[in-house]
């Protein structure tokens, strides 16, 4: 177990399988033909999705300054400290610029289900409107 698993973030990796999720289960839904949305819900959803996508860019920032820890001393306890919090944030696999990338990447890829849930309303709405009119001919 890396220091990044053993600090908590394996918790954070659940909560990203579940987003992960949540975002399947609504594109499935858009291609299955189950879930139109209003296009400005949709948009709405979708720009909200992408305020904490940039909310989390600025988490990400901060994050990086715990990457290279200084002011621990050159005893091996302070490296040992400093090391383990570089660890939690640095960790290719479990580390919190790791997570918080694949965190926005998995928001971005649920805002583009919320825009193509509303390319699908536009179309079903589009379709019916021509049938109306091929109806009214």
């Amino acid at each position: 177990m890396t220091s990044a698993e053993a600090g908590g973030f394996a918790a954070a990796k659940e909560g990203l399988k579940a987003i992960g999720a949540q975002t399947q289960s609504i594109n499935q839904q858009v291609s299955a033909g189950k879930l139109a949305l209003d296009p400005q819900v949709a948009e709405d959803a979708a720009k909200r999705v992408e305020e904490e996508i940039e909310a989390l860019q600025n988490l990400y920032r901060k994050t990086q300054a715990i990457g290279s820890v200084k002011g621990l001393g050159d005893y091996p306890d302070g490296q040992q400290l400093a090391k383990r919090f570089e660890d939690k944030a640095t960790d290719k696999d479990s580390g919190a610029l790791e997570l918080i990338r694949q965190l926005q990447a998995e928001l971005q890829k649920q805002a583009d289900a919320f825009r193509g849930a509303a390319r699908d309303y536009r179309a079903t709405e589009e379709q019916n409107a021509d049938d109306l009119r091929r109806g009214m001919q």
